[in-house]
């Protein structure tokens, strides 16, 4: 028998570890294995941890209707896997196990060690690249190293994803099974527990690999996505990134569609380069693997930011005075996203404006996004603050207000979230009066932009970040 293990994976269609399994027996068998403590310990999400249990169960109502039983596991960490999977490989006689590969360290520790133990029970391993465009490592310098400029990066990439592009793999047909006769497998109390994803939620992201390709083709067949991407109150994005992130899609899926509506030019296209952008963190990560340790790409900076747990609450909360900077965190309390222009907005806020250290919304972010990404979250906030690589560079500190009336100019988005602020005018909602404050109950800003703004560049001037990649 063969056993799939199932984890950032959690779909059928472009599924290589489970497409070749049943290409060499019918007989196989789908492993999922949960880590409540593990998530704890990697400060996701709550809701996100919900949102992979909702998907798992789906997953395997799926995998019943083309012959494939499931077994579902928890086990409090990473490192009790190998363990577990010795136990069920021995207890269903398995001889093959199939897995999609995972990139950061402490899952290629965890993988290490349950590898090292098949091979040691003489199962066969096999195990493959699935989500991202192209494995990390393959896009270097002719001298192999990394690229610390994304744009020759990106040149690169698309010239080898071009050379070497593939279509996604089907879904595996199925050949007249009967559910009616498989047996329970696995923790009945634990299949009882995938339902609870918040309601709220449910009509946001609604649950599934079939709802997840649905809003992927509705968004590459009508958008205008290089010209929208930045207006927070359009829904000018494809709103995919929860599903990329636990693997209910692929990013080779998401090319596939596009090239299928636009032709070769997708490769060439914005919403690609941000599939690309995705890529290329992850690969910074697997190259650097200090940057998942709370490190800096540039050198350390670890004592240089400001302490001012007050300021810090305050922008958490979405309650810093500035209408764009607090629609966004409010935002992100709420619905467990976030609009991207806003993301840079806020986190530029936190970085540059008042010089908190960037790792404190990165966690921040984690603990509230469902589409959280270790390396896409991690590259992401040092790129706010010029300590990442090709980083923006320090100078370039955004104005929250400029930003609100470039961006949300009549006001939509932030009336949406700041809801203090709903009877104000389109002209003076992106920086009300102290007058109008005070009536509505909306506080005073928190800092003042233009001597936080003469302040940081002098306080990044004293204390350089240099390349230390």
């Amino acid at each position: 028998m063969n056993l799939v293990w199932f984890r950032n994976d959690l779909r059928l269609a472009d599924n290589p570890a489970l497409y070749h399994a049943l290409q060499d027996s019918k007989n196989t068998v789908a492993l999922f294995v949960l880590y409540p403590k593990q998530h704890q310990v990697h400060g996701e999400a709550p809701n996100k941890y919900d949102f992979i249990q909702a998907h798992v169960n789906d997953l395997v109502e799926r995998l019943k209707k083309i012959g494939v039983q499931s077994i579902i596991k928890t086990v409090p960490m990473f490192s009790n896997t190998a363990a577990l999977v010795s136990e069920i490989t021995a207890q269903y006689a398995i001889k093959q196990v199939f897995f999609n590969a995972s990139y950061w360290p402490n899952e290629q520790q965890r993988d290490q060690q349950v590898v090292g133990c098949l091979k040691k029970l003489n199962i066969d391993v096999h195990s493959y690249d699935s989500n991202y465009l192209l494995p990390p490592a393959t896009v270097r310098k002719s001298d192999g190293s990394m690229y610390h400029v994304f744009t020759p990066y990106k040149n690169k990439f698309i010239e080898m994803l071009m050379a070497d592009y593939a279509l996604p793999l089907a879904v595996p047909q199925s050949e007249n099974v009967d559910t009616a006769n498989f047996a329970e497998v696995g923790d009945s109390e634990v299949a009882d527990s995938l339902n609870q994803f918040p309601e709220h939620l449910h009509a946001l992201w609604p649950i599934g690999e079939v709802a997840a390709t649905a809003r992927l083709k509705a968004f590459v067949t009508d958008n205008d996505y290089a010209d929208e991407r930045d207006f927070p109150a359009i829904d000018g994005t494809s709103s995919i990134s929860p599903y990329l992130a636990i693997g209910v899609l692929s990013a080779r899926q998401c090319l596939a569609v596009a090239l299928k509506t636009q032709g070769e030019a997708a490769f060439y296209s914005t919403w690609v380069s941000e599939l690309i952008w995705r890529d290329y963190y992850n690969d910074l990560m697997y190259c650097y693997p200090r940057l998942a340790k709370h490190r800096t790409f540039k050198a350390d900076a670890v004592d240089y930011w400001q302490h001012n747990p007050v300021l810090f609450q305050q922008w958490q909360a979405g309650k810093t005075g500035f209408p764009l900077v607090d629609a966004g965190m409010r935002q992100l309390s709420q619905e467990g996203w976030m609009h991207n222009r806003v993301r840079m907005v806020v986190a530029g806020f936190l970085c540059k404006l008042c010089l908190l250290d960037w790792r404190l919304g990165e966690a921040h972010f984690m603990a509230h996004l469902l589409d959280g990404d270790l390396a896409s979250n991690n590259g992401g906030w040092q790129w706010s603050s010029a300590t990442g690589c090709d980083a923006a560079p320090y100078f370039r500190i955004f104005n929250p207000t400029t930003q609100s009336k470039k961006f949300d100019p009549d006001g939509t988005y932030i009336r949406k979230y700041v809801p203090e602020l709903v009877a104000v005018s389109s002209k003076a909602i992106h920086d009300p009066k102290a007058e109008v404050r005070a009536a509505c109950g909306y506080p005073e800003p928190v800092i003042d932009y233009r001597s936080a703004r003469a302040n940081a560049l002098s306080w990044f001037k004293d204390n350089p970040l240099s390349e230390s990649g």
